[in-house]
């Protein structure tokens, strides 16, 4: 028993102190919380996580200082007074730039499209567009671009509206920009006791609502002229007079002045006047185009735009264009007076294309089809003339005081080469295809240089030159540099054309045709028993020649094969018909 009592004691006592070891491990061995670790031995475990990827950024594109940056478009005026539509979209596939200068450049197209909810644009107005393109190196650069607005606009024939000051195409002088003179006079004859005229407003390179607002003309300015002529008292104080500052208008820059007459009827007329600043315009560095769709729903302006310095030729024609329009344009005085016509490539569908009391002849063709240069008699004095192919928007791009005419195009119309007669001789000029920055080329003083022609997907000319039988075929660079004769052959070779490739050249003896090619050699007579055979043309896709041959005593248009077969006489009326000139499209 006594046993028993001693074996329980020593086990209670192992449980006590058993007991008081985990009580005791408990306290003294608590784990720690994970914020009161400060140091340990053991290795510390760490999970790794997925690093973040960093995003990728696209790199920025770095524009070259010399290729077009932006293309910025304004309505009615340059960047200092017109309205911003907006930047159009450069980059874009050019067919057009393609075609003329070649694959480098089929990526120079530009696009600006919008709904138009803002601008009304009225029947038969005309607008003007200035597309600026943005050459980093250089600055920006424009085009002025005219637009007419399909439709005809509505007009009030009682109101008169007469412009005395500035002339049209007046050169403002340097002394003068900052008070230029409007004047003139205003009557609405549909009134017989007053006037009829409330005001007369005049703005600047656009319509009302458009251009800048130049300002409101003094009215009721005493013109008794306009009383006698019109036996009219009442009409005595029709004469409206505007000075405004032109100082912010650019040298050589063309500018538009739109005069309206308001009359008491509610009704208007509206008076246009171009100027000129005088100075020499700043020589662009960016060849622009553009084509334009402006409509009360939607705007739409396109084009392309390249540094000219990158272009140092353009890329041959293709022979294999379908054209959709194929006609020849030429002088002829069958009405009596000399007036440009064309017709299709067969003969039929003459149209007259011009009508002015003055003789026009002498047209030429841009390499689009799109325009025609010609020369006109103006008061007396040969002008060159541009108008669209259907004979509209005739548009006067010379006023020297010499003459000037014989129009030649430029391989991309960019240019055109003319003949002037200055200091008793004849020589060449180069000239923007608006008229502007005139530049002559040839000095001869006692040898006329004449009949000029753009050579093809070059900027080259070839041209006539020589005393009377002793003339000859030159070409140059359209810098007037590095002329040299072409042929040596001992014959008259008078006024040049030459084919899409530049491997033919026709000219005359002035009563044969011929052709050489471009070395001058192997030359051809291919006009057979023909006499007269002058001022030729060869078609686009380089298929006919056609020129103008005396049948009868009188001039008349003929075409041929290139080969001098089968010529084919396409006028047979009374009166001389000359100058032929092939107008290709394509759609």
């Amino acid at each position: 028993m006594k046993t028993v009592i001693i074996i329980i004691t020593i086990l209670l006592a192992v449980a006590v102190i058993f007991l008081g070891f985990i009580i005791l491990r408990a306290t003294v061995f608590k784990a720690p919380a994970a914020d009161e670790i400060i140091n340990s031995d053991e290795p510390e475990i760490i999970i790794e996580e997925e690093p973040e990827q960093p995003v990728e950024e696209e790199p920025e594109e770095v524009l070259a200082e010399d290729k077009i940056a932006a293309i910025e478009i304004y309505l009615g005026g340059d960047r200092n007074n017109g309205i911003l539509l907006g930047e159009a979209v450069y980059g874009l596939t050019s067919q057009e730039a393609f075609t003329i200068y070649g694959e480098y450049f089929s990526e120079t197209g530009y696009l600006f499209a919008r709904e138009n909810e803002e601008y009304i644009f009225e029947p038969g107005s005309i607008h003007y567009l200035y597309v600026y393109a943005l050459i980093p190196e250089s600055g920006w650069d424009y085009i002025r671009e005219r637009i007419i607005i399909p439709g005809n606009p509505e007009i009030d024939e009682n109101i008169k509206l007469s412009i005395d000051n500035p002339s049209d195409n007046e050169i403002i002088k340097e002394a003068g920009k900052s008070n230029i003179r409007i004047s003139g006079w205003s009557a609405d004859f549909g009134y017989q006791d007053t006037t009829g005229i409330e005001s007369i407003e005049v703005y600047l390179n656009g319509p009302k609502e458009f251009g800048k607002l130049l300002g409101k003309a003094e009215y009721g300015i005493e013109r008794q002229d306009v009383a006698n002529a019109y036996g009219n008292a009442n009409y005595t104080n029709s004469g409206y007079s505007l000075y405004f500052d032109g100082s912010d208008l650019e040298a050589g820059s063309e500018n538009t002045l739109y005069i309206y007459s308001f009359s008491s009827s509610g009704n208007y007329y509206l008076g246009l006047r171009d100027i000129i600043i005088e100075g020499e315009k700043k020589e662009p560095n960016a060849f622009i185009s553009v084509e334009a769709n402006l409509s009360d729903q939607s705007i739409e302006i396109s084009g392309w735009a390249i540094n000219k310095n990158d272009i140092l030729e353009g890329r041959p024609r293709n022979l294999d264009i379908e054209y959709s329009i194929k006609k020849i344009v030429f002088t002829s005085n069958r009405t009596g007076n000399e007036d440009i016509f064309s017709m299709n490539i067969d003969g039929t569908e003459l149209i007259q294309l011009t009508d002015l009391p003055g003789q026009d002849n002498y047209p030429a063709v841009s390499p689009d089809g799109k325009k025609i240069a010609y020369t006109s008699d103006i008061n007396g004095t040969w002008q060159i003339m541009v108008m669209d192919w259907n004979g509209k928007n005739k548009k006067q791009i010379t006023n020297n005081p010499w003459r000037s005419g014989y129009p030649a195009w430029s391989f991309d119309g960019r240019f055109i080469y003319f003949e002037a007669y200055v200091d008793g001789n004849w020589d060449i000029f180069r000239m923007k295809n608006d008229g502007s920055s005139i530049k002559r080329l040839t000095f001869n003083s006692n040898t006329p240089d004449w009949h000029p022609c753009g050579y093809p997907y070059r900027y080259k000319i070839i041209y006539e030159s020589g005393t009377i039988n002793n003339e000859d075929l030159y070409i140059m660079d359209h810098d007037g540099t590095n002329i040299k004769r072409i042929s040596s052959a001992n014959m008259r070779k008078r006024v040049p054309a030459v084919s899409a490739y530049g491997e033919i050249i026709v000219f005359s003896d002035n009563e044969s045709l011929y052709t050489m090619d471009s070395k001058g050699e192997n030359i051809k007579k291919i006009s057979g028993d023909l006499s007269g055979c002058r001022h030729s043309d060869i078609s686009p896709d380089n298929k006919y020649i056609t020129f103008e041959s005396t049948i009868d005593g009188q001039e008349e248009i003929f075409i041929i094969e290139p080969d001098g077969s089968n010529p084919v006489r396409l006028t047979n009326i009374q009166g001389n018909d000359s100058d032929p000139f092939f107008l290709y499209q394509a759609p």
